[in-house]
């Protein structure tokens, strides 16, 4: 949650006239300059590559070239791309709506953060943070972790009374391999460095604090050689080794445009945590908000970077079958999950809880279920206007919503033809929390 106001920042000095850039802020990788060098010929790419502070149309020109660059430490991170136009750069869509709820219902707060977790007896609880940020004057928070219930595998959710964990930081939850559950989040520590606290439960549903240990962040650097400051949820799995985590930099010592990178964090016993440098993703672009790092019912780690490459907000997923020692290729969604959190069913259904941020009103809680790619799309992101185009729907299929709002939107929407596909545009004043549903599967871009 603390990422939020990174990521409203960065949209500003994006909507301002002048796009700032430093020596690696924009890297100009080799696909882009042939890129631009095909578009606007070789002396606009020359003037891109070398300029300090890129005019408007210079940074509208790179925008059109943004190449999905990837790095990381000793991992293999080959990113996949998204565009806006053509058959070809069109992402299947896989995860199609189940449930949304937004801030300031229900007398909560600004929710964000989801974490799902599945009980002995089936139930399924959600936990997320009841918070609130300076740009949202919000009441009814308290910063502590609350929590929904499910009683048909994640269809509809009701809200629990009472505080889950006494904790101001967002949280992992995770069904201990000794009996039990488990959680982490954040506690202030000394000398300015968060403690890795972990909690327990018998119950999974009110947990105790334990203990916790410092972890310093100055060795977990970007792609710019720069440290992490404080880090956001911290995303916890059991590995041969003990416990392995990701958590993502929210940019104390980052200026716009952001390059958050996720950090490596190991621990042999889940309570004594350090960085493991080796293990950093720092990427060319803006890992957004927390990861999500989850073994699935194939027994493979996925890691889920929520990730900001300019017009293009996608999601990257990777997988690892040695316990995160190397990674896949990254596969993408059309968009962004914010905050992503994973399960997997027993009876074969794989949710995705995930959240979002408009300025006027507050977060999101979301729940979606895997589903077959019937439709495919692009999402092509601006300041204050979203466009999509998606192949295999009839406009009547399509339906634009701001999912924080609870607000459908398809009568605001702009629709045209794209090829044989179609092409919807909407404008607003923000549209981070806006999504096409596609379909009777209410597929998700």
């Amino acid at each position: 949650m603390r990422s939020r106001l990174v990521g409203l920042l960065a949209t500003v000095v994006l909507a301002t006239g002048i796009v700032a850039s430093s020596a690696g802020a924009f890297p100009i990788d080799s696909q882009q300059r042939a890129c631009l060098t095909k578009k606007y010929g070789s002396k606009v790419a020359a003037a891109i590559g070398s300029a300090k502070n890129l005019s408007v149309t210079q940074a509208n020109q790179l925008r059109s070239c943004t190449a999905a660059k990837s790095g990381s430490g000793s991992s293999s991170t080959n990113s996949g791309s998204a565009g806006a136009s053509g058959s070809s750069s069109l992402t299947p869509l896989t995860w199609g709506l189940l449930w949304s709820a937004g801030s300031n219902q229900s007398g909560l707060g600004n929710v964000s953060d989801p974490a799902l977790l599945r009980l002995s007896d089936g139930t399924l609880r959600m936990f997320f943070k009841n918070g609130n940020e300076p740009q949202v004057p919000i009441s009814g928070f308290d910063n502590k972790i609350h929590s929904y219930v499910s009683s048909d595998d994640g269809a509809s959710w009701t809200l629990e009374s009472g505080v889950r964990i006494d904790v101001g930081s967002p949280v992992t939850v995770r069904i201990a391999e000794g009996g039990g559950y488990e959680a982490w989040g954040w506690a202030p520590g000394s000398g300015g460095v968060d403690r890795m606290v972990r909690f327990t439960s018998t119950t999974g549903k009110d947990f105790a604090s334990g203990s916790g240990s410092l972890v310093p962040t100055t060795t977990c650097k970007n792609a710019d050689g720069k440290s992490a400051g404080f880090l956001g949820d911290p995303q916890v799995e059991k590995v041969a080794g003990g416990y392995l985590a990701y958590a993502h930099d929210i940019a104390a010592g980052q200026s716009a445009p952001f390059k958050r990178q996720a950090c490596k964090i190991t621990s042999s016993d889940g309570t004594n945590w350090s960085i493991d440098a080796g293990g950093t993703f720092a990427l060319s672009h803006d890992i957004q908000s927390n990861p999500e790092l989850y073994r699935n019912s194939s027994g493979q780690l996925e890691l889920w970077f929520p990730s900001d490459k300019v017009s293009v907000k996608t999601t990257e997923i990777r997988t690892s079958t040695n316990d995160g020692s190397t990674w896949s290729a990254a596969s993408t969604l059309s968009w962004m999950a914010n905050d992503p959190d994973r399960l997997d069913l027993p009876n074969g259904t794989s949710l995705l809880a995930f959240g979002g941020f408009d300025q006027r009103i507050g977060g999101l809680l979301a729940v979606s279920k895997k589903i077959a790619g019937t439709y495919s799309a692009s999402r092509d992101e601006k300041v204050d206007e979203v466009t999509w185009v998606v192949s295999g729907a009839k406009q009547s299929d399509i339906k634009v919503k701001n999912l924080c709002r609870g607000r459908d939107e398809t009568s605001n929407a702009t629709f045209s033809a794209s090829g044989s596909n179609i092409r919807v545009t909407f404008k607003d004043s923000t549209v981070g929390c806006v999504f096409i549903l596609v379909g009777a599967t209410q597929a998700l871009s």
